[in-house]
């Protein structure tokens, strides 16, 4: 039964080791200047934050105490 499927002699490969990135590690920085470059250069409706980000989160409402 386990030919089934292929079942091979061999283990899978252990997983690769990804780096943990540091705030001041060179390409987070480049990344955060590229989104605040990116954020500057919008305007006009794209440049409006036209709902609640947090509503769909919270189900806040505004109204305090509902």
């Amino acid at each position: 039964m386990s030919g089934l499927f292929g079942g091979g002699s061999k283990p899978p490969p252990p997983p690769k080791v990804v780096r943990m990135p540091v705030a001041s590690d060179a390409s987070v920085l480049a990344a955060r200047e590229r989104a605040r470059q990116q954020a500057l250069r919008r305007s006009g409706r794209l440049s409006t934050i036209l709902s609640d980000p947090l509503q769909s989160v919270s189900g806040s409402n505004g109204t305090i105490g509902l």
